[in-house]
């Protein structure tokens, strides 16, 4: 008898874009086709929150008839109209996400609701803000359901859960009773106080994952619970194959978590809100979102391969002699370029000011920052450089690159050598931040979203002019319209959240950037979205190029190839698939095996540079 079957996968950082809150007047008139009114005014009333984060409307309260008040955050895409059924998803928040924590602290700290968006963009998201992991929880918990249920227009084929933590627990009560609101349900890092009748008579698929070694529970309970479910299905005479179709119970080894950067398992299951096989294993259950998803990247492919064949077929021998082509495969870093060059370029601290990122505009908190700066082997004022801007990802600063003056890390090295071998152009490299007051805001999913599509405002006002007012290049002056003159010059690349970045900066700056290099992190899989950013410029296909790069057991692979799919399908060429910028705007790169790694994003970094203004 099969008992436990164990998964060992690897997850990091990542990233996605998220479409704005319906408003409160469009949620009014939905409410006309929305399925049972009169059901849900039974039920209990609302009062609506007066302020949004990150798209979602935050601390509503649901006052129930039968259980009180209860704290609610939801997000509603703009084309939910009631017309038509939408998924709902209900994240259930880990001990530091409870009420008492704070508002909106369970999405302040965990990335379940906006990672969820992804995989549907037709979906409602429903974070319940809790305040403890008992029985009254998991009352209010059925309540609030039950509520949305009858007030919204509701695939109930499609309602899907996650629970964290002492909620996971909270979970297990609410399946005991109502397992059968439900389509599928995520069980992270938790152990399982209910029972499991109620589970096993409507057949509720279930995603058990926990760490080996989890510090609060261990993983003891969660095995114990598979291996009930799993007799009990046993006794309802189901085959192995069938069970294996409802239950998986996924032990994660700590490397799991340490590569995350998590301090312990327990909290590093918070990091399975970025596991794409798992949140997408949950959102194939009664949905064909996924298969959809599926047939869009295959057709992304077989038009990205019509469009380099078309471009192919027109190409001269003239321009295959002149053209800068990126390489076919990704090239490898030689080993001597870890270690110091004999001729050696300089790390400098570069310090300027700025403004705090959310109140920007405002001009109310003046910060200084801090960024590191590459100067190349012989630099000199009478020479002017392009320069790079790279960013960093999560849980990172500035010198997450690039290292510090008194201690430097691999990429000087690699620049170093690649620029005293002549395959590196010389330039001016920069290592800015996102982080706004504080070095930990990067260990922050939801925060780091923002900062990210903030930082434009930084970056053009206060970086740029910092950089390019003291060092050479080729900015006559550090006005917009000068810098926009330079654009060619000028480069923007991230991997990760630092790709996250990259894209923010092509959508705000692409007046004063040519060339982007975004890898692992996408912002959406919306080509018309992105191309939309191209048109509302008014810039051509040929004023801009992306290179773009990842790796096959990366798990942001999967997002990220279906946005550069998704752009290379557009219709019109604002995007032109080719492995240069005379024929093309667009070229990705793909490392076969590659992870969510430091590793990997050097080697990304590294073929971008061998490439750019050679």
């Amino acid at each position: 008898m099969k008992k436990v079957t164990a998964l060992l996968m690897m997850s990091l950082f990542l990233s996605f874009s998220l479409a704005a809150c319906g408003t409160a007047e469009q949620r009014e008139e939905t409410e006309q086709a929305d399925t049972e009114p009169a059901l849900a005014d039974s039920l209990g009333t609302v009062t609506e929150g007066t302020e949004y984060y990150q798209g979602f409307l935050i601390d509503n309260v649901f006052h129930s008839v039968s259980e009180g008040d209860i704290h609610y955050h939801v997000y509603f895409p703009d084309s939910y109209d009631g017309s038509e059924p939408y998924a709902l998803y209900v994240t259930m928040p880990g001990y530091g996400g409870l009420y008492f924590q704070g508002v909106a602290a369970n999405l302040e700290d965990e990335a379940f609701a906006f990672e969820a968006l992804k995989y549907n963009e037709q979906m409602i998201v429903l974070a319940p803000q809790l305040q403890d992991w008992h029985q009254t929880s998991a009352d209010q918990a059925i309540a609030l359901i039950e509520y949305f249920l009858a007030r919204y227009n509701i695939d109930t084929d499609r309602v899907y859960a996650d629970g964290y933590s002492g909620e996971g627990e909270t979970m297990s009560l609410v399946l005991s009773e109502r397992a059968d609101l439900f389509t599928a349900y995520l069980n992270v890092s938790s152990q399982w106080d209910g029972t499991f009748e109620a589970v096993a008579e409507v057949h509720l698929p279930i995603y058990f994952v926990v760490g080996s070694n989890d510090e609060y529970y261990g993983s003891e309970p969660t095995i114990e619970a598979y291996n009930s479910l799993y007799e009990l299905y046993e006794q309802q005479g189901l085959s192995e194959e069938e069970i294996d179709e409802l239950l998986v119970l996924d032990i994660k080894e700590h490397e799991y978590f340490t590569e995350q950067g998590a301090s312990s398992e327990h909290e590093g299951g918070a990091y399975v809100a970025y596991d794409e096989e798992i949140m997408g294993w949950l959102f194939s259950h009664g949905s064909d979102m996924v298969v959809e998803n599926e047939i869009e990247e295959v057709n992304g492919d077989a038009e990205m391969e019509e469009i380099t064949e078309t471009e192919e077929t027109t190409e001269t021998a003239e321009s295959a002699e002149n053209v800068n082509r990126f390489p076919d495969e990704l090239e490898a870093i030689p080993e001597a370029y870890l270690t110091p060059a004999s001729l050696q370029g300089e790390l400098v601290d570069l310090y300027y000011e700025t403004w705090e990122s959310m109140t920007y505009e405002e001009e109310i908190q003046a910060l200084t920052k801090h960024a590191v700066v590459y100067l190349p082997y012989g630099y000199s004022e009478e020479t002017q450089y392009p320069v790079f801007y790279l960013m960093h990802g999560g849980w990172s600063d500035e010198t997450g690159y690039l290292g510090t003056p008194d201690a430097p890390n691999e990429l000087k090295n690699i620049l170093d050598h690649g620029i005293e071998d002549g395959v590196i152009q010389p330039m001016i490299v920069v290592c800015p931040t996102y982080n706004n007051e504080s070095q930990d805001d990067s260990a922050s999913y939801s925060l780091a979203l923002t900062l990210t599509d903030n930082y434009h405002n930084e970056l053009i006002n206060d970086l740029i002019p910092a950089v390019e007012g003291t060092y050479s290049t080729f900015a006559k002056d550090t006005t917009t319209e000068g810098l926009a003159v330079s654009r060619d010059s000028r480069a923007f690349c991230g991997f990760s959240m630092g790709s996250v970045a990259t894209w923010h900066t092509f959508q705000y700056c692409l007046d004063y950037f040519r060339y982007f290099m975004p890898s692992s992190g996408n912002l959406t899989t919306n080509g018309e979205y992105m191309a939309d950013m191209v048109r509302d410029s008014g810039h051509e296909w040929d004023d801009f190029f992306i290179f773009a790069a990842s790796g096959t057991n990366d798990f942001a692979y999967s997002s990220f190839k279906a946005q550069i799919d998704a752009m290379a399908a557009v219709e019109d060429g604002t995007f032109r698939y080719a492995d240069n910028e005379t024929e093309g705007n667009l070229y990705f790169l793909e490392a076969e095996g590659g992870t969510h790694s430091g590793e990997y994003a050097l080697l990304y970094i590294y073929n971008g540079l061998r490439w750019i203004w050679s």
